[in-house]
């Protein structure tokens, strides 16, 4: 069996490495020059940059079995977990997931503790039969899909529940305000964080990405970077790949790109192109501030509300040097600024200049002085985005019906599972899986 993996991301790396383990021959384009999607890591000036993702989760089960099969198990290192939230003009540490820490840390008000403990942690333990941040369709079912978590935690809860827990968690890690995301996802990653450990990769999370590329091609794999696919014609006996000025027969193809990329694919079968007009996505950008000396904090991410300056223009700014995955020599400091989802859509499409103009005061309001130990910044640009799980979209997804693509098509991508790095791998696995079986 002869496959195309249309995609060098988390899910089209999963994709084809359970293709190959199954004797399948494959073949991933990836448009840009590097595989590795979302989950790559950049050099700056000799200093090693994860500028989207950050961290992986004790939960993120089938992620650690791809890193154990190809090798890379070593490379997953625990992270201190340390964090902090901007409140009232200053970063009071917290860790989030952690019961105790929530109750002790000045972060938070009294009166929203109390409502945690009485309420909420009761709520998702009463809950967790359905709340699976990796089986979101499940909150469908029971009806924690028809309204944003900020409606039901204002309702329920109280209005510092959207703005002290919701947001900070959505913004920084989903590029999304809670009025954009469903309270049945929200509840799914608070239940998964009540118990959560946290893990840097050594050398930067693109080091797994590559632990898997060299994995694919020692088994006989080939990867052809800088080849945008932009259409697909399905035939009786396989799948033509067309790239701009190729085109290459394939017996079947995984798709597994961002939902706004599959949309403008060519060939897609016409129930299923539907059905992906139904996506959403939150374009972003990140800033890399490589600094002369390390950052003084005990924390490795600071996280910041909506309610008070800098959040206005940031959703967090990450400690890299705390991370404990060795990404910054000694003597060094690293920062990577995530901006605010109300400004975040223009960033993705403003020049690298503006987006360094526009973050730099927010950031020296949480780090005064800090632009004179600059020594060098980079914008990362991500106009594909993260894939928001809207009021709604738990429904939606359970519509999705593969046969829609025939035998010899399959879609994957972190938008049929979950917006992270688990919910990519896992559905990649999926769609190698459902290949395999029609064969």
């Amino acid at each position: 069996m002869d496959v195309a993996v249309i995609g060098g991301g988390p899910a089209g790396l999963a994709a084809a490495w359970r293709l190959v383990r199954a004797g399948a021959r494959v073949r991933v384009y990836e448009r840009r020059e590097v595989v590795g999607g979302g989950l790559r890591t950049d050099v700056l000036d000799g200093v090693r940059v994860d500028p989207v993702v950050q961290l992986l989760g004790s939960h993120y089960r089938a992620t650690v079995r791809l890193a154990e099969e190809v090798g890379a198990r070593g490379l997953i290192v625990r992270a201190p977990g340390r964090d902090a939230l901007w409140r009232g003009g200053r970063a009071h540490p917290i860790t989030y997931g952690s019961v105790g820490s929530m109750i002790v840390s000045g972060a938070l008000p009294l009166r929203l503790k109390l409502r945690l403990a009485r309420d909420y942690v009761p709520f998702l333990q009463r809950h967790r039969k359905v709340l699976d941040a990796n089986r979101p369709v499940r909150t469908a079912e029971a009806g924690l899909d028809r309204e944003s978590i900020a409606e039901w935690g204002r309702r329920e809860v109280g209005e510092e529940f959207s703005e002290l827990l919701a947001y900070p968690l959505l913004a920084a890690y989903h590029g999304a305000a809670p009025e954009e995301v469903a309270a049945g996802f929200y509840h799914a990653l608070a239940r998964e964080g009540l118990g959560v450990t946290v893990y840097g990769v050594t050398g930067g999370v693109g080091e797994l990405s590559a632990a898997v590329v060299r994995a694919l091609e020692g088994a006989g794999a080939e990867l052809r970077t800088g080849s945008g696919v932009q259409a697909l014609d399905v035939t009786g006996d396989g799948v033509v790949v067309r790239w701009p000025g190729g085109e290459t027969r394939h017996d079947a193809a995984v798709v597994a790109v961002p939902a706004s990329v599959a949309r403008e694919l060519a060939g897609l079968p016409a129930p299923a192109a539907e059905w992906l007009a139904g996506t959403r996505s939150a374009p972003t950008a990140t800033l890399a501030l490589l600094l002369d000396r390390p950052v003084d904090a005990d924390f490795f991410g600071l996280s910041f509300t909506r309610r008070e300056p800098p959040g206005d223009r940031l959703a967090a700014v990450c400690v890299e040097e705390r991370k404990g995955a060795g990404l910054v020599p000694e003597g060094k400091g690293l920062l990577v600024c995530y901006p605010a989802p109300a400004v975040a859509e223009r960033l993705a499409e403003a020049p690298p200049a503006e987006v360094l103009d526009f973050l730099m005061p927010a950031v020296e309001r949480a780090f005064p002085g800090l632009r004179a130990n600059v020594v060098r910044a980079k914008a990362y640009r991500l106009p594909e985005g993260i894939a928001v799980f809207y009021p709604g979209y738990a429904g939606h997804l359970a519509r999705f019906d593969p046969g829609w693509l025939g035998r010899r098509l399959a879609l994957a991508g972190s938008y049929l599972v979950s917006p992270t790095v688990e919910g990519a791998v896992r559905s990649g696995e999926a769609a190698a899986e459902r290949l395999l079986r029609a064969a």
